[in-house]
């Protein structure tokens, strides 16, 4: 994904969206992971919904104070025959996480 990343926190919602500015052609729900789409397929944003249990699962003890105190974030992806590979990381404070998610392609 080239191009600045931006992000928004919702505490509300406790939801996190990474994305590149772009038009968006769909997106593919994994579990608690919205991956955005653009029309030649490249992957653009990813919403991580349930966003403090889902960095508490990778080990993350205050998840909603790290959320609240984002820095700065990257969202990037590897392309293969049967998936895509998203991966994302976020910063904040002195502390750096780091997960991904796998995305089945459908056959074209």
């Amino acid at each position: 994904m080239k191009g600045e990343t931006f992000f928004d926190y919702d505490p509300e919602n406790d939801s996190l969206f990474i994305y590149k500015k772009s038009k968006i052609k769909g997106s593919v729900d994994v579990g608690d992971i919205i991956i955005d789409m653009s029309v030649d397929g490249k992957v653009k944003g990813i919403e991580l919904l349930n966003a403090s249990s889902l960095l508490r699962n990778i080990g993350v003890k205050a998840p909603k104070s790290m959320l609240k105190n984002i820095k700065s974030v990257k969202v990037w992806a590897i392309y293969k025959p049967d998936s895509i590979m998203v991966y994302y990381s976020i910063v904040s404070g002195k502390r750096e996480v780091s997960s991904s998610v796998a995305v089945p392609v459908q056959a074209r």
